[in-house]
């Protein structure tokens, strides 16, 4: 691959030959011990595909690339079922009428039997309910939501599904900082206009 100088040639070439492959069924199979051989295959194709050094980290290779991990693919797909498939499932305000800040999540239905807490349709609940409200808030309209959900997993890029559960969303934390930035310079301006009124 690395004596193709055409990117989007090498891009076609990684969509038709290896990024097919993984995602059929990824949903099904990405609990398989096998699953980290294929990503470690996939971490070496995108090295390959970037022209680095085989012991260069990948995670910066995947964001220059635009192209997901394989976890983050099972994490697309598993929300991609679950927002389709939304009807069969009931929501907490459906259960119960308290009216909380989680009555419009997924209920997960009580099971004690491990089989049924890996199973598909749970695992999908639980990464929804990981995600962050700005992404969960457009589940509604499966075209913004898809992109917006592109977005956040190009962004940070998860190595594993355990990463997106322990991952707090940045962009809240720069929201707030320039929000209180914003009514810092509007309490200054305001100052300002009084001691010029005097």
């Amino acid at each position: 691959m690395v004596h193709i100088n055409n990117f989007y040639t090498l891009k076609l070439i990684y969509y038709a030959h290896f990024h097919s492959i993984i995602k059929h069924g990824i949903i099904f199979w990405s609990t398989s011990s096998n699953s980290r051989k294929i990503f470690t295959l996939h971490k070496k194709i995108v090295t390959l595909m970037a022209g680095a050094q085989p012991r260069t980290s990948c995670r910066s290779l995947f964001k220059q690339l635009e192209i997901l991990p394989v976890p983050c693919h099972k994490v697309l797909l598993l929300i991609n079922l679950i927002i389709n498939n939304h009807e069969i499932f009931q929501t907490n305000s459906s259960t119960y009428s308290i009216n909380t800040r989680n009555k419009h999540h997924f209920r997960r239905p009580n099971a004690n039997l491990s089989y049924f807490q890996k199973s598909t349709f749970n695992a999908g609940i639980k990464i929804f309910h990981s995600l962050p409200p700005r992404v969960t808030i457009l589940k509604n309209d499966n075209a913004k939501l898809k992109a917006s959900l592109k977005k956040y997993l190009h962004i940070q890029s998860f190595y594993s599904v355990d990463e997106l559960f322990t991952c707090k969303d940045v962009s809240q934390f720069y929201f707030c900082e320039m929000l209180v930035v914003f009514c810092t310079v509007n309490l200054y301006i305001y100052v300002f206009h009084i001691l010029l009124s005097l």
